[in-house]
């Protein structure tokens, strides 16, 4: 089963992510223990309060949102994919409303196992979000769907399902 770590970020986060998986039917070891040194294929930083060594994975999500002035704090060496509401990020948002939804903005192709490619790409999605932790947390969902074949349409809002599809891709 692949796995993902989680370092820095708050409870609200952690959790939002590991529901947010489920509901996308994407399956995944959750570990947010600093300590864990079993090699994942991903690493999410979330915030960054003290020094982190990300040297255990493949791909590190970095909220660039809440990472401030710690450039000499971090030690990286996956394949880095920056999240946030910033326009420079690999991930982002445009279109946001709390109470319908957003449109989630992929800007810049994703290389996966050094050979298929995730072209950038904007998706709607219709879901109502209770804070920001959440849209991160989402925002994280979205992006491994897209890494795992799988393309997330729509989370519904009153249920709070996603809805997936697979993805034909003609490479």
């Amino acid at each position: 089963m692949k796995s993902i770590k989680i370092a820095g970020g708050n409870d609200n986060f952690k959790n939002y992510l590991i529901n947010l998986l489920e509901l996308a039917d994407l399956h995944y070891d959750v570990y947010a223990n600093k300590n864990n040194t079993e090699i994942t294929k991903y690493i999410v930083l979330n915030s960054v309060d003290e020094k982190q060594d990300v040297s255990n994975g493949h791909y590190c999500f970095i909220n660039m949102d809440l990472i401030k002035n710690v450039s000499n704090n971090l030690n990286i060496e996956d394949y880095i994919i920056t999240y946030g509401l910033g326009n420079k990020n690999t991930v982002t948002i445009s279109s946001l409303d709390y109470n319908s939804g957003f449109v989630y903005c992929l800007q810049r192709d994703i290389v996966q196992n050094g050979h298929s490619i995730i072209e950038s790409q904007e998706i709607p999605v219709d879901m109502v979000l209770r804070d920001i932790d959440e849209l991160y947390a989402a925002m994280i969902v979205i992006t491994l769907g897209l890494m795992d074949d799988k393309y997330t349409k729509k989370m519904l809002p009153g249920n709070r399902e996603f809805k997936i599809f697979s993805r034909i891709l003609n490479n």
